[in-house]
């Protein structure tokens, strides 16, 4: 940090008049790295903050800020954050002959630089769009565009997802999806890892056409009640009565295959949870389809694991 100081014309004057005169500039107090993280993580939000300014603060006898302002040209986002930091911090105000007077202090402050992904968003977009609820939007999910704002932190994980307003179901789900799924290099401040805001624009138009029409056919279970009672056969953990509905995020292959399967809402109980793992592996489905033809999908699926009748 980088202090430099200097009076009111009016005490200039007074000490050019009696140089003899003890005088002391208004000094900061407390935390600046607190005040800069708190106005960092605030104004990030809005746009990209980062670099270093100068800010000069007029202090007046009682301590008090009475203006605030960085040098011309500087960039709106940054200018509004150091000048938070600025009015964020208390100071202690300036001194002539031990009586305070009005003075001037100016600051260096700096921000990190702003987040970035370890790898392309369209991996994440392209686990998370297909066939994501689909019947939400009455089969018909129309593709579009959001800006994604995330809170990234210090680990480079997303911590914290901001949605616009008016998001069609499906894709409300596959934004938070999408948001799961990224991985960051932190922002960092001096080398040292910081959290921070970030946009991410998130293009679900994985179409050559942007205004084709997408009709998308959630994935349906293909195997028959025989199939389905042997698999439950096969995988609920003997000795036990119970059942609960557990949630998973499957994706199920082109070809009706459960390639993967995740808890979304376990049961509590790590054995009906794998059993239900077991389940869906042993079961067949007819795969999802895009305008037609088959794809490989990814959406959540409740099991009711239970004992086999």
């Amino acid at each position: 940090m980088r202090i430099l100081v200097t009076t009111t014309g009016l005490v200039a004057a007074a000490l050019a008049q009696a140089g003899q005169h003890a005088s002391q500039p208004p000094r900061p107090l407390g935390n600046l790295s607190n005040a800069t993280d708190k106005c960092y993580a605030m104004h990030s939000r809005g746009g990209v903050v980062t670099g270093e300014v100068e800010v000069t603060i007029v202090v007046d006898a009682q301590g008090r800020v009475a203006g605030a302002s960085s040098p011309a040209g500087t960039e709106d986002h940054l200018a509004a954050a150091a000048q938070c930091v600025a009015v964020t911090m208390r100071y202690e105000p300036a001194t002539l002959d031990g009586e305070p007077v009005a003075g001037k202090v100016t600051i260096d402050i700096g921000f990190p630089n702003p987040p970035s992904l370890r790898e392309p968003a369209r991996k994440a977009i392209e686990y998370c769009q297909p066939a994501i609820d689909p019947l939400a939007t009455l089969n018909h999910a129309y593709e579009g565009e959001l800006d994604l704002l995330v809170r990234v932190g210090k680990d480079g994980r997303v911590v914290e997802t901001v949605l616009p307003d008016g998001l069609l179901p499906w894709m409300d789900e596959a934004a938070r999806c999408v948001a799961g799924r990224l991985a960051f290099f932190p922002a960092r401040l001096h080398l040292v890892a910081v959290e921070s805001w970030a946009t991410v624009p998130v293009d679900f138009n994985l179409t050559r056409n942007p205004h084709e029409r997408v009709r998308l056919d959630a994935p349906t279970v293909r195997s028959s009640d025989e199939q389905i009672i042997d698999a439950y056969r096969k995988c609920y953990p003997p000795g036990r009565d119970d059942e609960q509905v557990i949630s998973y995020r499957i994706t199920v292959t082109n070809g009706g295959r459960v390639r993967k399967a995740e808890v979304v809402r376990s049961s509590g109980d790590e054995a009906l949870d794998q059993a239900g793992h077991c389940i869906l592996r042993n079961l067949a489905f007819a795969p999802a389809r895009r305008n037609g033809k088959n794809i490989e999908a990814t959406l959540t699926w409740p099991v009711l694991v239970r004992p086999p009748i």
